[in-house]
C-alpha cells in the first residue's frame, strides 16, 4: 500500500478541514500524519500539506478534485 504524508500543526482549522477531505483516501493509501516541526519545517507557512513521494499533492485549502487528479494522472 502506498503512503501519503499529511503535514499538519497544532490548532489548525485548515488542517481539521483537510483531514476530513482526505478520509476517502484511506482504503487506497496509508496516510501518515506528521507535525510540521518533525522534519517538515519547509512547509511551515503552507500547512496543511499532502505529500506523495516528496511531491506536493495539495496544500492550504484542500480540493478533492485536485487530489484525485494529481494522484491518478501524475503519481500513480
Amino acid at each position: 500500500m502506498s503512503e501519503l504524508i499529511f503535514v499538519t500543526t497544532e490548532n489548525c482549522e485548515l488542517c481539521n478541514k483537510a483531514r476530513k477531505k482526505i478520509k476517502f483516501l484511506k482504503p487506497l493509501f496509508r496516510i501518515k500524519e506528521v507535525d510540521v516541526q518533525e522534519g517538515y519545517q519547509e512547509y511551515l507557512l503552507r500547512v496543511p500539506v499532502l505529500l506523495k513521494n516528496e511531491n506536493i499533492i495539495d496544500e492550504g485549502i484542500f480540493s478533492k478534485l485536485t487530489i484525485v487528479r494529481k494522484l491518478i494522472f501524475k503519481y500513480l
